[in-house]
């Protein structure tokens, strides 16, 4: 069984809330400067030193569970086409016909096929990428084309998540890359979930300001008021820095229950809120019944493509399991963070744009942004 280290974080937790020292900021908090939000050339360093050289969750293992199962995905610049071959293997390759550079596949969404034949000459492909068949081949005078198979993209599974690196040659150590954040993952069953339902949008805001909408707790009963604020207890929450990732644990109602009673006894995911920040642009929220995961693609300073995924436990057997969970669904993705937290990021986005301020200041409650940029900063300064 993995290790659950968040256990150990919430165990501390409560004996600083107990004993009335909980977290709070450290004396290094900074003003942040607006620039680093709307700045064309910080965009592109950060593009080029962090999102093309890290390890990026593309998807999950349920949303392929067959042999010939595939979806594409674009939203990392390139077209890719992520595969589970016959040997059930997942493997990611460039959506690109080696012949004349046609998308292979162009449908949206999940579908399955046992090959891969390109529309413009019909060059046809295995599920492992192999080139099987060239129409014509005795056409191809003085060149070697049997051998232009896809190309593939370094790619490994981890706790339930396809993590992909568009790096040439990259090595792909998950162990190394999530530490004991790896652990957590599996403890918490992200491997056995099950695909549920995914809405992708256009956020007209820059992608750390939406990382950094989920690791402050200071808003939540304020901004959240008409949807969760009033499960959660105000301004009562812990964040770890793991490593490059962050571990939050945030207070709900039932946590006032769990700081008197012995760790047999909790219910984690009632009486906390636990989130996780991968490095660079995931968040794993773990909600009661069913986990949020959210993928932030930058397209440009003022945009960012956000794709929500619901994951769960298992597949709803009834109508009434599947009607609860999509409620559960619609009330998280168009509620709280579409309504509420995408919207004050655009409307801070516009803020950052019209130069009024120049920077702004973090409180002690919003130590997990001041950690967040921390990270970002070792990556862009090495």
């Amino acid at each position: 069984m993995p290790t659950s280290h968040y256990i150990d974080q919430i165990q501390n937790f409560i004996e600083g809330v107990n004993a009335g020292t909980y977290q709070r900021a450290q004396s290094d908090l900074k003003r942040l400067p607006v620039e680093i939000y709307t700045d064309q050339s910080r965009f592109d360093i950060e593009m080029e030193e962090v999102f093309s050289k890290s390890p990026i969750i593309i998807g999950h293992n349920s949303i392929v569970p067959r042999p010939g199962d595939h979806f594409v995905f674009d939203h990392l610049g390139q077209p890719l086409l992520v595969v589970r071959g016959k040997d059930d293997q997942v493997r990611v390759f460039y959506n690109i016909c080696r012949h004349r550079g046609v998308r292979l596949v162009s449908e949206e969404g999940v579908t399955r096929k046992g090959s891969f034949v390109c529309p413009y000459h019909n060059w046809a492909y295995g599920l492992d990428g192999q080139l099987m068949n060239i129409p014509c081949v005795e056409s191809f005078v003085n060149d070697d084309v049997n051998s232009r198979h896809l190309i593939e993209v370094s790619s490994a599974v981890a706790g339930g998540f396809i993590f992909a690196n568009l790096q040439k040659d990259s090595q792909m150590d998950m162990g190394v890359f999530l530490g004991e954040t790896k652990d957590d993952l599996e403890a918490l069953g992200l491997s056995e979930q099950v695909f549920f339902k995914q809405t992708t949008r256009n956020v007209k805001a820059n992608w750390k300001l939406i990382v950094e909408a989920f690791q402050d707790g200071y808003h939540v009963v304020r901004l959240h008021r008409n949807t969760v604020g009033s499960l959660f207890l105000d301004n009562v929450a812990d964040i770890v820095r793991v490593q490059d990732h962050l571990r939050a644990v945030v207070a709900r109602k039932g946590f006032e229950t769990m700081c008197q009673t012995k760790s047999d006894q909790w219910d984690v995911r009632n009486q906390v809120s636990l989130a996780f920040y991968l490095f660079p642009n995931t968040i794993i929220v773990i909600h009661p019944d069913y986990i949020s995961h959210l993928g932030l693609f930058p397209v440009s300073p003022d945009e960012t493509i956000c794709v929500h995924s619901c994951f769960l436990d298992e597949e709803p057997k009834t109508e009434k399991a599947k009607a609860h969970f999509e409620r559960a669904f619609n009330m998280i993705d168009k509620g709280v963070f579409e309504a509420e937290d995408f919207f004050v990021c655009e409307q801070a986005q516009l803020g950052m744009r019209s130069g009024v301020n120049k920077s702004f200041p973090l409180s002690e409650h919003e130590i997990g942004i001041k950690m967040f940029h921390d990270i970002l900063s070792d990556h862009l300064e090495k």
